[in-house]
């Protein structure tokens, strides 16, 4: 295996009512180089530079799950914001077994995430739908309008996938099952033609709600992005970001109504547009 230096977008994913099913990719990146090294070092860039990576962090699991050892060094740097729902920890896995060489990277990823949609997305770019089988994962890649913008309100609370499941109910109704269901087939189907987007596709019965309970600001947030013109709104993966969707004509537009409305609301959340990444996992060199 021969190391590399790897680039992996971040990933949005359920986009409403397709829990732990759909995602699409974002271009915020995160990028990983591997070199030799006599013992594990690591060096962390942008976000997450703050993390201590030791003996049971994932990072060196991974080193140890891939090589058998931990003689290698990273430099990892990333942009995408940690806990918060736009993929890191499937960029961070995929990343480092891309980087270590192996061949088959998002196995690896698969193997370690709970979920597959993130990892999917991040690899192949794009949209995914995504799952788990008895004979192991199912992935499909979805036709996105390359016209989609997304505008994501980025707040600083970190909210991690295990706190988020901890708050969703254990049964749900058959009418609150039918409800996502149909959204979900429905905009798995219309991504491909941003025309055919409209706010009652993005709706969720399952998880939203639930999770709300932690971060009950995310109810302002979807409310925002519905009034600023958005065509759809939702939590970005486990949150705390939400997400609009837009088109590229009206992407400039929405996004300043966004921002005058988190002025007004004295939230003060950072915004940004964002189109969707299509390239997904890239290789930048190899030694």
């Amino acid at each position: 295996m021969g190391f590399k230096s790897v680039r992996v977008p971040g990933s949005s994913a359920n986009l409403g009512p397709g829990f732990d099913t759909l995602a699409l990719a974002v271009p915020l990146f995160l990028t990983a180089k591997a070199y030799q090294a006599d013992s594990f070092e690591v060096e962390l860039h942008g976000e997450g530079s703050s993390e201590t990576v030791v003996g049971n962090h994932l990072i060196h699991q991974l080193v140890i799950e891939v090589l058998g050892h931990d003689r290698v060094g990273l430099i990892i740097d990333s942009e995408i914001p940690l806990a918060r729902g736009l993929g890191s920890s499937a960029a961070v896995t995929l990343g480092v077994a891309a980087a270590l060489g192996h061949p088959d990277p998002l196995g690896v990823a698969l193997d370690f995430e709970s979920h597959p949609e993130n990892v999917a997305a991040s690899y192949y770019g794009g949209g995914v739908a995504a799952l788990v089988a008895s004979s192991g994962p199912v992935i499909r890649r979805i036709a996105v309008d390359p016209l989609l913008r997304l505008v994501v309100i980025i707040p600083p609370d970190r909210l991690t996938t295990e706190a988020a499941r901890r708050l969703l109910p254990k049964t749900v109704s058959f009418g609150d099952a039918v409800f996502n269901l149909s959204r979900a087939a429905l905009l798995a189907v219309s991504l491909g033609h941003v025309e055919d987007l409209v706010p009652e596709l993005f709706e969720d019965q399952l998880h939203q709600e639930a999770r709300a309970a932690a971060f009950p600001e995310s109810r302002q947030l979807l409310a925002m992005l519905l009034e600023a013109g958005c065509l759809g709104a939702s939590w970005s993966g486990a949150g705390t970001i939400c997400v609009g969707f837009t088109d590229v004509d009206g992407v400039e537009q929405v996004h300043q109504r966004v921002e005058e409305a988190m002025d007004s609301s004295g939230l003060g959340y950072g915004v940004r547009s964002l189109a969707v990444d299509l390239e997904g996992l890239i290789t930048l060199g190899e030694k």
